[in-house]
């Protein structure tokens, strides 16, 4: 009995642990940029000009710069976690300034379902959307 308080104690600190390390926000891989602009692709299906296709690709690729280098900086977690959510907060607000609020709607379902995988592969993903 007290050999199975031991294990289920251990077993519950390397679960704290893990979660505590799993919060910490690092530089992510090279990957992470393409990967998340790939995601971030407008496609098709939405109906909007080839201007706004650039145009979006423009604004997301220089958003994915900032993140990055939020994320490499010297910052708390929290601090970061601030920052990028600010960002994503403004980012949203230039999807709706190219797109319209009616096919802003539409754009953030699509990224928000591409961005699924990405959002186990890299923990800095959850805090984009």
């Amino acid at each position: 009995m007290k050999t199975k308080v031991i294990f289920a104690f251990t077993v519950l600190l390397l679960a704290i642990a893990w979660q505590v390390e799993a919060q910490t926000i690092n530089l992510p891989s090279p990957d992470f940029k393409k990967d998340m602009l790939g995601a971030f692709s407008p496609g098709d299906d939405l109906g909007i000009t080839d201007k706004q296709k650039e145009e979006l690709n423009e604004k997301n690729s220089g958003f994915l710069d900032s993140v990055v280098n939020i994320a490499g900086g010297d910052e708390s977690d929290d601090q970061k976690i601030a920052k990028i959510t600010g960002l994503a907060k403004d980012q949203n607000s230039v999807f709706e300034d190219i797109l319209g609020k009616d096919t802003v709607k539409k754009y953030r379902k699509k990224i928000k379902k591409q961005m699924g995988p990405l959002r186990r592969k890299y923990k800095l993903a959850r805090f984009i959307i």
